[in-house]
């Protein structure tokens, strides 16, 4: 079975994407560990901020997320998409601000 594309739409230094009319957080393959462990110390990252409180606000308003292909080097910029997952049991640090996760599935859709 060939899977559905499916276009996903992103801004330079935005943290979500929209795909399909879906605003979707996005997530690093850096920060990822298989086979479904997530977490994103958030470390120089400004969690004060309007970028950070729409990335909360696509979390806790969705089970999906889009894995990104990062640079290595210290940028974590944009590579591609890698693609889509459903996750659960997210948990947000209000102290410092950093996410985790479980992956539960990769859905059966390619970015287009």
């Amino acid at each position: 079975m060939t899977p559905k594309k499916v276009k996903i739409t992103g801004s330079q230094g935005d943290w979500t994407v929209d795909v399909e009319g879906t605003r979707l957080a996005v997530i690093h393959d850096y920060w990822y560990s298989a086979p479904s462990t997530y977490f994103d110390p958030m470390k120089g990252a400004k969690v004060d901020g309007k970028r950070y409180a729409d990335y909360l606000a696509a979390l806790r308003a969705n089970d999906r997320v889009v894995m990104q292909k990062s640079a290595t080097d210290g940028s974590f910029a944009r590579l591609g998409y890698i693609g889509i997952f459903k996750f659960k049991d997210l948990v947000v640090d209000e102290d410092t601000g950093s996410i985790s996760l479980t992956l539960t599935q990769r859905l059966p859709v390619k970015p287009a």
